[in-house]
């Protein structure tokens, strides 16, 4: 495992008085949020409350309208395209959908972000962290395998393995257990715990799942109206007499 890279400051993510609106659709309004270096932090809010706006103005897909996001102590909406592409190859983003290419093997897949960013590998190289990243996550026998032949949970790891194969310092998960049965989810939410143990990095988990909220989280975020309503532990929120916290619990 590499050496974990150090920061002058703690906050890997400092988010300070985000605002994004679409229209007269206030979806992000004045959201404050700090990630530390090693730290799950889950967001929680209803559909459409702005938890996948959050995600892609983090990494610049989208712009905001005022505010501002530190990434590495560098404000995102600064960062020229080339640095974007920099800073995108420290953060690993795994989408909801998986994003698999059906007409790749699972090697295929991914060797194809090693390919794609700047890191510089020979073949022999590129072979052995597919090898890493698949053995991570308990399937390095399904190297020469397609999407199509796998199960739901098992697509789910191999699109974290391919996650982590730049080993990212920062992991934006997209609803990671959804579509999965209980008990897959539950493994899956077990795999972040041992993610972030292995790699020390920073996540954001964007779950309605409240097992996976329970297992994963060291805070939990509670998003209404476009802010940061809410922050604690899954214990203190869930204790919480506020009734727009514990709609969340109920």
């Amino acid at each position: 495992m590499e050496e974990v890279t150090t920061y002058s400051t703690d906050n890997i993510i400092e988010i300070i008085g985000l605002k994004k609106s679409f229209g007269k659709n206030c979806v992000l309004n004045n959201f404050n949020l700090n990630v530390k270096q090693g730290e799950n932090v889950v967001v929680i809010g209803k559909s459409g409350a702005g938890k996948s706006v959050l995600i892609k103005c983090i990494v610049g897909l989208m712009v905001q309208d005022s505010g501002s996001i530190k990434v590495f102590g560098d404000e995102v909406s600064k960062l020229s395209h080339d640095d974007l592409d920099v800073m995108r190859a420290k953060v690993g983003f795994l989408f909801q959908s998986n994003a698999l290419y059906d007409s790749m093997t699972v090697r295929e897949n991914l060797e194809f972000p090693l390919r794609r960013h700047w890191i510089k590998s020979t073949k022999e190289n590129i072979g052995d962290l597919v090898m890493e990243a698949l053995t991570n996550v308990g399937l390095a026998e399904t190297i020469n395998m397609k999407p199509a032949e796998l199960s739901g949970g098992m697509k789910k790891r191999i699109a974290l393995a391919r996650t982590l194969i730049l080993k990212p310092k920062i992991i934006l998960y997209d609803e990671p257990t959804s579509g999965l049965d209980p008990v897959t989810g539950k493994e899956i939410s077990k795999l972040i715990l041992e993610v972030q143990k292995k790699y020390n990095a920073a996540s954001i988990i964007i779950s309605h799942d409240l097992n996976c909220a329970k297992i994963t989280s060291n805070k939990i975020v509670i998003l209404v109206d476009g802010t940061c309503y809410a922050m604690g532990t899954y214990q203190e929120l869930s204790a919480s007499s506020d009734k727009k916290v514990n709609q969340f619990f109920d």
